[in-house]
């Protein structure tokens, strides 16, 4: 059984293998980092923050055969605060015209923004290879137990909530955007200025241009990989456009990579998240197999817990003992049941 929770201290090796894979900056290859991510996420969740501290939730997916945190995904509770604010890079367009000539361009244009009142990001997403087509749909319940724990707290997130990914990379590890554009303004290797976006932006707003910057002077192989997201993270983007995100006119000011958004409420795995009161019975049958699937969630005696399960013909959730047991729920607790897209 695959079992949805919050990130833990002994998950740290685990985390630290699965962040080599992504190295994105809500999941870099740094153990310090992640270790100080790890405890974030551990005083958020009971809600033990201190004043003014962003709250930072990141799931783990457990292998219940073997206890290991094979994937996980993150929110951010507030991306953008004062002291730290979020950037991105406005894509906008400019024509000009001169009839003279019988000539008409439309210029493509990048500007840096900023905002110290941000919205809620999702993000962090990476799961073990062998797990993608696990028949649990583990990259979908990945994404979607982040919106389940919205659904059920909705206070402690904004009204708009965004996603990034990542555009393509060069086989070398380059991204052409930022050799093409933010290396010439801050003299950093991409990587080295996305881990040092993790901890201070501040050399984002000292050094990158505040006047538009026109995509028409770059070449066109930099062009192209402009607001398009990577080829891994094409499933991600399916996903969250099922549940209601659209691209926005957004992209990183790193890598260009699009970012989609939308209403936290508009988001259908917020919206048509349906609470019920477990039955007394467990179903003693095995779990049939090609059906629709939810996940299923509870704040029980282990504390949020959320696991993938079958629906029947009437679309109610078949709960065996075991699943029950590793939510630490049982008969007349209220579970949470949100579908899988």
């Amino acid at each position: 059984m695959l079992i949805l929770r919050p990130i833990e201290r002994t998950d740290l090796d685990d985390l630290v293998d699965l962040a080599r894979r992504l190295d994105s900056m809500n999941l870099p290859s740094d153990r310090e980092f992640l270790a100080e991510r790890i405890e974030c996420s551990l005083a958020s969740f009971p809600g033990e923050l201190p004043p003014g501290k962003r709250g930072v939730y990141v799931f783990a997916l457990e292998d219940g055969e073997t206890g290991r945190c094979v994937g996980t995904s993150t929110i951010l509770a507030k991306h953008g605060v004062p002291g730290s604010p979020y950037f991105w890079l406005e894509v906008s367009s400019e024509e000009r015209r001169c009839d003279s000539l019988e000539r008409r361009f439309v210029h493509t244009k990048l500007r840096l923004r900023s905002t110290e009142d941000g919205p809620t990001e999702i993000g962090g997403l990476i799961l073990e290879p062998a797990y993608r087509q696990h028949p649990e749909k583990c990259g979908k319940a990945l994404s979607i137990v982040r919106f389940a724990y919205m659904a059920v707290n909705p206070d402690r997130f904004e009204r708009f909530v965004i996603a990034e990914m990542l555009s393509p990379f060069e086989e070398s590890g380059e991204n052409l955007l930022w050799e093409a554009f933010g290396r010439h303004f801050t003299g950093l290797p991409y990587r080295e200025a996305d881990h040092l976006s993790a901890r201070d932006k501040q050399f984002i707003a000292d050094l990158f241009p505040a006047d538009p910057v026109y995509v028409t002077l770059f070449p066109e192989k930099v062009q192209a990989v402009i607001g398009r997201p990577n080829e891994t993270a094409i499933a991600a983007v399916r996903i969250l456009e099922k549940v209601g995100f659209r691209p926005l006119n957004q992209v990183d000011p790193f890598d260009g990579g699009p970012y989609y958004g939308t209403a936290r409420d508009a988001i259908s795995s917020v919206s048509e998240r349906r609470e019920l009161v477990l039955p007394g019975a467990a179903p003693d049958a095995p779990t049939p197999s090609g059906g629709p699937l939810a996940l299923l969630s509870a704040d029980g005696t282990h504390g949020f817990r959320a696991t993938v399960v079958s629906l029947d013909g009437a679309g109610a959730p078949r709960v065996p003992t075991p699943c029950r047991d590793a939510l630490g729920v049982s008969a007349g607790d209220r579970v949470s049941v949100t579908p899988l897209p």
